[in-house]
């Protein structure tokens, strides 16, 4: 699992007194040493475990340093609700920092934070590799199921350069299922000091995660994963083994995610979804493929808030006539109710499949319109598929 960047000095120092207190009290091996701060004490403490001691804790936190931010504040009080409800704990937890409350949420429901942190990991993957499901499907996969698509990934590895052992878990809520490979990659050399300050490789696999995300509203996977093979094996190995259906997932090189030639047509218009907080979409950038000559892809940045007329008339002022010639990717600004930087969003969105969207509620928002706008490709083939099939019922 990929976790923040963890230091445990700042871990300790950004932690209340109180929530010291409760940490000890529930790591039995630290002990507050010496003078100091009641955080410098600790951290001391820290520092003299024996390793194998502290790593099994570092293990523990992890996932509490991970929710330890500004952003994940909205699920931790949440989940503070669900955890202290109708106590004073709940009214008292306003007040506390993030890192207290992330702590203490773990120290009191290590069970229902570890379901929350599995969702925040989740919903925190970017840059991904979609794939459009030919049917709406909500999947419930068994165990064997699971046992055998973790079978099938070992019997891939063993014909590829990756070592030849691999963990799979999974998580699932309302919205989405998801599963996490983790496997050994390519054996490559770590350069190490000897004792006597010499240089030496040492061989070694790090442990690299794979991730696949299945939407149940928009009936599309999301694959994290570093090369093409590695996320197509995952897809077709998903869609056979939790899909229960090999051809499940359409090919996105024959027919790619995404439909972008609404932008170039003067009577559309990025008009918000009602209640969706939206209340304004600029399009920051376009990748166009002409139709014609030498050039492999002209790219356009806009300056500014451009109106959609203005995006238009960059494309014919550089001779760009759409649908005739293809936008192939965009980025998307939407600006949300509120203050600050947080309200704004900017979305990558290239075919064939590859988008930095995640799983937030936000980005679900941004989906919805995606697909009211007609830039799911998905969405629309649907609608067109549903024709004939509704035809046949009568």
């Amino acid at each position: 699992m990929h976790h923040s960047e963890w230091s445990p000095k700042p871990f300790f120092r950004h932690l209340s007194p109180t929530a010291l207190i409760e940490l000890c009290a529930w790591a039995s091996d630290l002990r507050p040493e010496g003078p100091g701060k009641p955080w410098e004490q600790l951290y001391r403490a820290w520092a003299r475990l024996q390793p194998d001691v502290r790593m099994k804790l570092e293990s523990s936190l992890l996932p509490v340093n991970d929710l330890s931010v500004p952003e994940a504040r909205p699920r931790l009080t949440e989940l503070a609700a669900a955890v202290w409800p109708r106590g004073q704990l709940a009214e008292d937890s306003r007040s506390w920092s993030s890192q207290d409350l992330a702590l203490r949420l773990f120290l009191a429901s290590p069970g229902a934070f570890q379901q929350l942190h599995q969702g925040w990991v989740v919903d925190s993957l970017q840059h991904m590799k979609e794939y459009a499901g030919r049917y709406p499907l909500r999947p419930k996969p068994s165990a064997q199921a699971k046992a055998e698509l973790k079978d099938a990934l070992r019997a891939y590895l063993q014909r590829t350069a990756f070592g030849p052992r691999c963990h799979v878990e999974d998580f699932a809520n309302e919205e989405k299922f998801a599963l996490f490979v983790f496997l050994e990659d390519e054996l490559k050399p770590t350069d190490k000091f000897t004792e006597s300050e010499d240089l030496e490789s040492v061989w070694e696999r790090e442990v690299v995660r794979l991730a696949a995300v299945f939407d149940y509203e928009t009936n599309v996977l999301s694959v994290k994963a570093a090369h093409r093979e590695e996320r197509e094996q995952l897809r077709d190995l998903f869609a056979e083994h939790v899909m229960q259906d090999p051809l499940y997932f359409i090919d996105a090189y024959s027919a790619p995610r995404y439909a972008f030639g609404r932008i170039a047509d003067p009577r559309f218009h990025f008009t918000p979804i009602a209640g969706s907080e939206v209340v304004a979409v600029t399009v920051q950038k376009l990748v166009v493929h002409p139709a014609d000559g030498d050039v492999r892809r002209v790219t356009l940045e806009f300056k500014g808030t451009p109106t959609l007329e203005q995006v238009r008339a960059g494309l014919q002022a550089h001779g760009l006539r759409v649908p005739g010639d293809t936008i192939d990717g965009v980025h998307l600004r939407f600006v949300f109710e509120g203050t600050g930087r947080s309200r704004t969003r900017t979305v990558s969105l290239f075919n064939p499949n590859s988008t930095n969207l995640s799983d937030t509620p936000r980005d679900r928002v941004i989906r919805r319109h995606l697909k009211v706008w007609g830039f799911d490709a998905n969405s629309r083939r649907q609608a067109v598929g549903t024709g004939p099939l509704q035809a046949a019922a009568h």
